[in-house]
C-alpha cells in the first residue's frame, strides 16, 4: 500500500503504490488517537502540513502514524522520525547577545521553541534540562531570530524551521553575556569560563552543549540599555 514517505519542507509526503482502492487517508496520533488531517479518494501523492511555526506547533512525535482505508479493511505507516538540532560556532556579540549556528541532524524538520544559555554566564536563562523545566513557562516566545538568509520575512517565523541536514544561523534576543548590574575588572580579567547551550525541540526533546570562553576588556556601557559588557572578547569553543 505505501510506497515510501519523506519531509519536505514543513510537509510530510506520503507516496502510495496503488490508490485505485484507497477510500481516505488519515494523519493521527496513535497515542491520543487524535487526527490531524483527513484526506477523502487521495491521489498518489498526498502532502500533510505538519509544522507549523506561526503557533510553535508541530505533529512530529514517536507516535505519529498514517492510515489508508480501502474496501479491504485500514493499512497503517508509522511515520518514525528523530528530531536532533546540534549547535556550533558559537560568537559573543559587541551587545552581549550571541550567535551561533543550528544543524538539523535528523530527516524530520525541526522546529525551534527556545535557546537558552546558561551556567557560568553574566546572564544566564532558564535550564531547559533542568527536571524544574516547564515548556508552558516559554510565554515570551523562542527567544532568538534567524540572521542572514534566515532572517525571518513575515511574522510566521519560517526562520524557526531547520529542514533536515540544513544548518541556519540565529542570534539570541537576550544578552547572556551582558552584566545587568554592571562589571567590574575582575568580570572583565579573561578568566575561562565555561557555558550551556541548549535548544528545545517544539517535538518534545532538547539538545545541551557546553562551550568555554574568556570575557577580557574594559567594562563599557551597552547602548540603549542598563546593562555593561566586556568590550574584548574571545569567541566560545564548543
Amino acid at each position: 500500500m505505501f510506497e515510501e514517505y519523506r519531509f519536505e519542507g514543513t510537509e510530510l509526503v506520503v507516496e502510495f503504490r496503488d490508490t485505485a482502492d484507497v477510500r481516505k487517508v488519515v494523519l493521527y496520533n496513535s497515542s491520543t488517537d487524535e487526527e490531524y488531517e483527513v484526506i477523502e479518494h487521495p491521489p498518489s501523492v498526498v502532502r500533510f502540513r505538519v509544522v507549523f511555526p506561526d503557533r510553535m506547533d508541530t505533529s512530529i512525535a514517536d507516535s505519529l502514524h498514517v492510515k489508508a482505508k480501502t474496501s479491504d479493511g485500514w493499512a497503517e505507516e508509522w511515520i518514525s522520525e528523530t528530531v536532533h538540532a546540534h549547535l556550533e560556532g558559537i560568537e559573543v556579540l559587541q551587545d552581549g547577545r550571541a550567535r551561533f549556528d543550528v544543524m538539523n541532524q535528523g530527516r524530520a524538520p525541526l522546529l525551534i521553541q527556545f535557546v537558552g544559555i546558561y551556567g557560568d554566564v553574566p546572564n544566564p536563562t532558564v535550564d531547559p534540562q533542568n527536571d524544574s523545566f516547564d515548556r508552558s513557562s516559554l510565554d515570551y516566545g523562542p527567544s532568538i531570530i534567524g540572521i542572514g538568509e534566515n532572517r525571518p520575512l513575515t511574522p510566521s517565523r519560517t526562520d524557526l524551521v531547520v529542514p533536515s541536514g540544513e544548518t541556519a544561523s540565529f542570534e539570541t534576543r537576550y544578552a547572556p553575556f551582558a552584566f545587568l548590574n554592571g562589571a567590574d575588572a575582575a568580570d572583565c580579567s579573561g578568566k575561562e569560563r565555561t557555558g550551556q547551550l541548549a535548544v528545545v525541540h517544539a517535538s518534545g526533546g532538547s539538545a545541551s552543549y557546553s562551550f568555554s570562553y574568556r570575557l577580557s576588556g574594559d567594562p563599557t556601557a551597552v547602548e540603549g540599555r542598563s546593562a555593561e559588557i566586556c568590550n574584548l572578547t574571545d569567541s566560545p569553543r564548543n
